[in-house]
């Protein structure tokens, strides 16, 4: 699939992660009433580096782990999540190969579950990066 498609599908999954709930009872509750329940993807959108960092507690990383994913996947991907290598299958946040996923949570999920099994924290995927330019 050509990088613009994935361009058009991300942009109609953004607009409909925005549009207002189609329950009636919050639709009619007045607006002090509702406290918005973001998803997974919803807070990633917003801000995909607090949404990366808020995930280091299943992995038991402290957040002196966090400047490193931000240098790697900062080098990675510039933190896109339609980041696209045109010279491998290389997509997104994390660029991971073969990934498919458009959903920056799902991205940066599948990348945080990587670091941790092939390196043990990013701060040792980091290190791997910059001996070899790839993790």
């Amino acid at each position: 699939m050509k990088k613009e498609k994935y361009q058009q599908i991300a942009l109609v999954m953004a607009t409909a992660l925005l549009m207002p709930a189609s329950n009636p009872t919050i639709a009619q509750a007045p607006a002090a009433e509702i406290t918005p329940v973001l998803t997974a993807e919803q807070k990633a959108l917003q801000n995909p580096k607090k949404y990366a960092k808020d995930q280091f507690a299943k992995y038991n990383w402290s957040d002196d782990q966090f400047p490193c994913l931000a240098k790697l996947w900062g080098k990675e991907s510039g933190w896109n999540h339609l980041a696209d290598n045109p010279h491998s299958t290389a997509f997104g946040v994390a660029q991971m190969l073969g990934e498919e996923s458009l959903l920056i949570s799902v991205q940066i999920d599948r990348g945080l579950r990587y670091l941790e099994h092939r390196y043990g924290s990013p701060c040792m995927g980091w290190r791997f990066w910059q001996q070899n330019k790839w993790y």
